[in-house]
């Protein structure tokens, strides 16, 4: 879950888009043989689903959409559902929790092989729509902060406070 305060500068005209994104993302357990005692690594792979909270004014909801396959983590042509307009946190709480739908949805084969993990991101989903909102309502309770710089993506650049503004 993150913040996000985006202007995509291939489409300047859309304008500036500000609100949360939630990503689902497989976890890729080392190999690598060890004693009983070794640290075992793990790594967060690319996203295979992508949920933006994104609105073009505070409370707006017009910019509400998702990813639902991800190729290589790229994000392609936004999906949009008039659910997810409606009410955005009561449509991610059904996301989180029938997570094989959702990774079926975003045509990842043999979705059921991951019963266990969408059953542990379920028990998560109250805490993952509450931040979702906070971050949400953060934008909309204080407006959007000036930006002085942004990425070759878009995206604001941030501070060590968290502000946006020129990169450290």
């Amino acid at each position: 879950m993150e913040g996000v305060d985006f202007h995509n500068p291939n489409r300047p005209q859309d304008g500036r888009e500000c609100g949360a994104r939630l990503e689902l993302r497989f976890v890729e357990k080392d190999t690598l043989q060890g004693s009983i005692y070794v640290s075992r690594a793990l790594t967060l792979a690319r996203a295979v689903c992508r949920f933006d909270f994104l609105e073009s004014a505070p409370g707006l909801q017009d910019r509400m959409h998702w990813h639902p396959a991800m190729e290589r983590g790229e994000a392609f042509k936004r999906l949009y559902d008039e659910d997810l307009s409606r009410d955005p946190l009561a449509w991610l709480d059904e996301r989180l929790r029938d997570g094989v739908v959702t990774l079926t949805l975003g045509g990842i084969e043999d979705a059921e092989r991951f019963a266990d993990d969408a059953e542990q991101l379920a028990l998560q989903a109250d805490a993952i729509v509450a931040e979702t909102a906070a971050v949400l309502n953060g934008f909309r309770r204080s407006g959007w902060p000036p930006v002085t710089g942004r990425d070759e993506r878009g995206m604001a650049l941030r501070t060590r406070s968290g502000t946006t503004g020129p990169a450290s």
